[in-house]
């Protein structure tokens, strides 16, 4: 019996030895960083990044953080609140400043790859690891979920949101290639009727993996301003709108001088949905809107994307996806 409890000891102060260990992982930038285990403060200063917190189900660490265009009182912002009661104490509008940070007591800082390395480089004077993150294409997505997930041991909660995203793509792919569809031309639209995304873009990624063309392929860079002869020129037969700007279907299906575009003659002009975020930005939400967006394309394809919603925020959030919701995402 003796030796039993020994054993037995011997185990847990394993398992707390692991636990209180020190974790050294590659960031995407290239850096080597050590991590002190475990963590249970985080401060995310890169918006997309924090929403794989919450998909990873480890919200409650996040002591402050970015979130992509979330605003207080909308629906996003109620949504979110229900699974995450502490959100008003740890929401910013703005990127804290490095006083801010500091007094959060982070174990960690998560940052953008593209735009934190200053702020990295401040915060690392203070001793504290930063991990700096690029979620902005396909392989980028998957290399955060991946990291995160090793960070806050929720490997296998990582390895499944990859796998339904990597599901979907063969999904939509086999289902095209079996009945032999085109590829429409599908043109992104922002904030404005007229800017657009580029060729560049995570977007117009998602439309080539839903089974469309983007007509900006030929574009760089980031968000591009054209005009109507443009527009006209690239004639796409599907439009999608981003969900955090004012324009409106209607808007283009109103408007005389979009009246010769294909898409707008077959009125397939179609507002993106939200629900914690835009479904057409880096975060693991956008696995649904990858699913919309051939839903759309090809609605011969028979996706059932209010079910899919369903499941997935239940799934991966403990959601329960409200009425209103499903009807958006499902109209």
């Amino acid at each position: 019996m003796r030796k039993l409890v020994f054993v037995g000891i011997t185990l847990v102060l394993s398992l707390a030895s692991f636990a209180q260990g020190e974790l050294s992982v590659v960031d995407q930038a290239g850096r080597e960083v050590s991590i002190a285990l475990p963590v249970e403060r985080v401060v995310s200063l890169y918006g997309v990044a924090t929403l794989y917190l919450y998909a990873l189900g480890v919200q409650d660490r996040l002591v402050l953080g970015t979130y992509v265009g979330l605003k207080p009182g909308s629906p996003s912002w109620k949504a979110l609140l229900s699974i995450d009661p502490d959100l008003p104490e740890k929401y910013t509008r703005r990127k804290p400043s490095l006083e801010e940070i500091l007094a959060r007591r982070p174990d960690i800082v998560l940052a953008s790859r593209q735009i934190d390395i200053e702020t990295a480089q401040e915060l690392m004077r203070f001793g504290i690891p930063v991990v700096l993150l690029f979620a902005e294409d396909v392989e980028g997505v998957k290399g955060a979920a991946r990291l995160l997930g090793r960070i806050f041991g929720e490997e296998k909660r990582a390895e499944e949101l990859i796998s339904y995203f990597e599901g979907a793509v063969e999904r939509i792919a086999s289902a095209i290639e079996e009945r032999g569809l085109r590829r429409l031309r599908v043109l992104f639209v922002g904030t404005r009727p007229f800017r657009v995304a580029s060729g560049d873009m995570y977007q117009s990624r998602l439309i080539e993996l839903a089974g469309g063309t983007p007509v900006t392929a030929g574009l760089k860079g980031y968000w591009q301003d054209v005009d109507i002869e443009q527009i006209l020129a690239w004639d796409p037969e599907v439009i999608f709108i981003a969900p955090y700007g004012r324009v409106q279907p209607g808007d283009l299906l109103g408007d005389p001088l979009w009246g010769a575009v294909s898409a707008v003659r077959g009125g397939r002009v179609h507002k993106m949905p939200r629900v914690f975020s835009p479904w057409d930005i880096p975060t693991p939400e956008s696995f649904l809107g990858l699913l919309w967006m051939a839903a759309k394309i090809h609605p011969e394809l028979g996706i059932d994307i209010a079910s899919e919603a369903v499941s997935f925020y239940r799934d991966f959030y403990g959601y329960e996806l409200p009425e209103d919701f499903v009807s958006v995402i499902g109209g």
